[in-house]
C-alpha cells in the first residue's frame, strides 16, 4: 500500500518539475554578424528564442533609429526527447544603415504565454563609406533575365511576381521581388515584404544582383525570392510590397509598391492512394535498426528518415502506428527533429524518427515496414513508397534464469535428510483471531491505491500522447494560452488600444490554428469557414467570429471605422471561443 501512495506522490512531484520547466528555461537572445559596419554594408540581426513552448508569436521589433529594415526571415527546429518538447525559433533581419556614429538596437522584446521576454541593447558603430554608387554584382546575370512589365525608361522601378500563378496545395512556388535601379542613391532603400497569409515562407538565397539593359538604360536589378507553400484551396491575394527610397536634402523619400499577385490555389487531383496524408514534393524513405543484433532488455536504436524536396517539416509520420504493429519490443517516446536546407530554388529537407526499443522476448523479431504517399506536382501523379521490413535477433538476457529442463521448470535438487517435520502445535496454544480482509479498512486502502494508480496511468498516457503528438497537445492548450491572450489585451485595453485589438486578432487566429493544427498565419477567411463548417459549426456562430475577426482588424487599421470598445470585442471573442470550444473539443 505504501508503494502505491509512493508512487502517487512521484507523479505529482514530477508533474510540478515539469511544469517548472516549462516555464523557466525559456531564453530569447538578440546577436549581430559584425559591431563595426560602414555605411556602405549591411547588418544582420539574429533574434534567438529557445526552450519548451509551442505557438511563439512575432518579436516587436521596435523602429531603429539609424537602420532600415531591407529583408526578414524566420526559421525554426523541435524535438521531442524522453517526452520533453524543446524548440529553437531564429528571427532573422537585413539592416542597412542610414547615417553614420554610434547607433544602438534597443531592446526587442517578445511575447510568449502571457510572459513578455527581452534582449540586450547592441551597439553599432557606422563609419562613411565610399560614395554611394551602383555595388558590383553579387551574382551572373541571369541567362535568360526576365523582362519588366511597364519599365519604360524610368529612374527607379518595382515589380513581383510568381513562378506560378495556379499550383495545388502544399506545391512550391516562387515569389520574386526585383528593384531596378539606374541611377545612384544617396541611402540605401528599405524593402517591406508583404506577409504572405495563406502560405508557409522560406527564404530562398542569396539575394541576387545583376545589371540588365532595358529601354536603352542599364539597370542595376536586386531581386528577393522567397518559396512559398500554398496552405488551402481557393483564391489567394499576396498583397503588394513596397520600397521605400529615402531622400537627400533636396528630395524627399519616395515610395515604391508592386501590385498585387492573385494566386489560384487548385485542390489535389483525385486518385490518392489509401493512407495518403496531403505530403506534396519528391521525396524518399529509408528505415534502419542499429545493432541487428540483440538480447533480451538490451536496447537497440529504429531510426525512420523522410527526405527530399518539398515541405519537409509538415510531412506525416510514418511510424504513427508502431505501437500496434511491433510486438515483442518496449517501445520508449522518439526524438523527432526536422532540418530544412536549399537545393537550387526548391527546399528540401530531412526529417527523422529515432525510436530506442528493447526486446522483451528471444528470436528472429521483426520490424515491419514503413510508407509514405505523396503527390508529385513535376509528374504528376501520386507515388507510394515503403521501406523493407527489418529482422532482430535477440538472443538470451543475462537477467534469463537459467538451470531449467526442456519443459522450462527447474529441476528439484534434495540438498540432504537431515530436516524433520515439525509437530502440530497443541491445541491449547492455538489462538482465535479475526482475518484482515473482514477489516473494512483493509479493503479501502485497496481501492484508494487503486484510484491512485489508475489516476498515474490515465496521466501518464495524457503527457505521451501530449509530448507525441503535437496536433493534439497544441487542440488541448488552445483554449488555456486564449484565455490569457485575451486578459493580455484586456490590460492593453486603457494604455495601448491599438496593441488590444491586435492581441485579440492574433488570440482568434491562434485558437483556430492550434485547433485545427495549422499555421495561424496562413489561416483566410475562406479556409477558417470551411473548417468550421466541417466540424458541424452553425453559420451564425461562424459569422460571430469572423466578425470578432473583422472588428479587431478594423480596430489595429482604422480605429475610427471599427465604431465599438475594445473591450466590448475581448467580451465578445471570449463568449465565441467558450462556444466553439464546445463544438471542437
Amino acid at each position: 500500500m505504501s508503494v502505491m501512495l509512493l508512487i502517487c506522490v512521484t507523479g505529482i512531484l514530477s508533474y510540478g518539475a515539469d511544469h517548472a520547466y516549462a516555464q523557466n528555461d525559456v531564453s530569447f537572445t538578440a546577436s549581430v554578424d559584425q559591431t563595426t559596419i560602414s555605411s556602405d554594408d549591411s547588418l544582420t540581426l539574429q533574434l534567438k528564442l529557445t526552450g519548451s513552448f509551442s505557438g511563439a508569436g512575432q518579436p516587436q521589433l521596435p523602429q531603429i533609429d539609424g537602420f532600415s529594415v531591407i529583408g526578414s526571415s524566420q526559421s525554426s527546429q523541435f524535438s521531442i526527447v524522453n517526452g520533453q518538447m524543446s524548440s529553437k525559433v531564429t528571427f532573422t533581419y537585413q539592416l542597412r544603415p542610414t547615417r553614420t556614429g554610434e547607433i544602438t538596437i534597443p531592446a526587442i522584446s517578445i511575447k510568449l504565454n502571457g510572459q513578455t521576454y527581452q534582449t540586450d541593447p547592441i551597439s553599432i558603430e557606422v563609419a562613411q563609406g565610399s560614395v554611394p554608387k551602383p555595388q558590383q554584382p553579387a551574382t551572373q546575370t541571369p541567362s535568360d533575365p526576365v523582362k519588366p512589365n511597364e519599365l519604360n525608361g524610368q529612374d527607379l522601378y518595382v515589380e513581383a511576381e510568381v513562378d506560378n500563378a495556379n499550383p495545388v496545395i502544399g506545391e512550391q512556388i516562387i515569389y520574386s521581388f526585383r528593384f531596378f535601379q539606374a541611377i545612384n542613391l544617396f541611402r540605401q532603400p528599405g524593402i517591406t515584404l508583404p506577409d504572405f497569409t495563406g502560405f508557409m515562407r522560406y527564404d530562398l538565397s542569396p539575394d541576387n544582383q545583376y545589371y540588365q539593359q532595358v529601354a536603352g538604360r542599364q539597370y542595376l536589378v536586386t531581386e528577393v525570392r522567397r518559396a512559398l507553400f500554398p496552405t488551402a484551396q481557393g483564391f489567394v491575394t499576396i498583397e503588394p510590397a513596397t520600397l521605400l527610397v529615402p531622400g537627400d536634402f533636396f528630395s524627399r523619400d519616395v515610395e515604391l509598391q508592386t501590385n498585387a499577385i492573385n494566386v489560384n490555389v487548385q485542390p489535389l487531383p483525385d486518385g490518392a492512394p489509401g493512407g495518403y496524408s496531403g505530403a506534396v514534393g519528391q521525396y524518399e524513405i529509408t528505415a534502419e535498426v542499429d545493432p541487428s543484433s540483440t538480447r533480451i532488455n538490451e536496447p537497440v536504436t529504429l531510426t525512420v528518415r523522410l527526405k527530399g524536396t518539398g515541405n519537409v517539416g509538415m510531412l506525416p509520420d510514418p511510424t504513427e502506428k508502431l505501437e500496434e504493429t511491433l510486438e515483442g519490443w518496449r517501445i520508449f517516446d522518439p526524438q523527432v527533429t526536422a532540418n530544412t536546407g536549399q537545393v537550387g530554388d526548391m527546399i528540401n529537407g530531412e526529417k527523422v524518427f529515432e525510436f530506442p526499443l528493447v526486446p522483451k522476448q528471444q528470436g528472429d523479431l521483426v520490424i515491419p515496414s514503413f510508407g509514405l504517399s505523396y503527390y508529385d506536382p513535376v509528374e504528376n501523379e501520386y507515388t507510394s513508397i515503403a521501406t523493407s521490413p527489418m529482422t532482430v535477433s535477440v538472443a538470451e538476457g543475462d537477467s534469463q534464469i537459467s538451470g531449467t529442463n526442456g519443459n522450462g521448470k527447474q529441476e528439484v535438487v534434495s540438498l540432504g535428510g537431515d530436516i524433520r517435520h515439525i509437530k502440530p502445535a497443541p491445541t491449547a496454544l492455538v489462538t482465535e483471531h479475526t482475518s484482515i480482509l473482514s477489516h473494512p479498512l483493509y479493503w479501502i486502502l485497496w481501492i484508494i491505491g487503486l484510484l491512485a494508480v489508475t489516476s498515474i496511468w490515465f496521466y501518464d498516457r495524457r503527457r505521451r500522447r501530449l509530448a507525441g503528438d503535437v496536433g493534439y497537445a497544441r487542440s488541448q492548450k488552445a483554449r488555456k494560452t486564449t484565455h490569457r491572450r485575451l486578459v493580455e489585451a484586456g490590460k492593453l485595453a486603457q494604455s495601448d488600444p491599438d496593441a488590444a485589438y491586435g492581441e485579440v486578432s492574433n488570440a482568434l487566429t491562434s485558437y483556430l490554428g492550434d485547433k485545427f493544427n495549422l499555421p495561424a498565419a496562413g489561416l483566410t477567411r475562406d479556409q477558417i469557414r470551411k473548417m468550421l463548417t466541417d466540424k458541424s459549426v452553425s453559420g451564425a456562430e461562424i459569422d460571430r467570429i469572423l466578425d470578432c475577426l473583422e472588428w479587431a482588424d478594423s480596430g489595429r487599421y482604422a480605429p475610427a471605422a471599427a465604431g465599438r470598445d475594445v473591450s466590448d470585442l475581448i467580451d465578445q471573442a471570449d463568449n465565441v471561443i467558450n462556444e466553439l470550444e464546445e463544438k471542437l473539443t
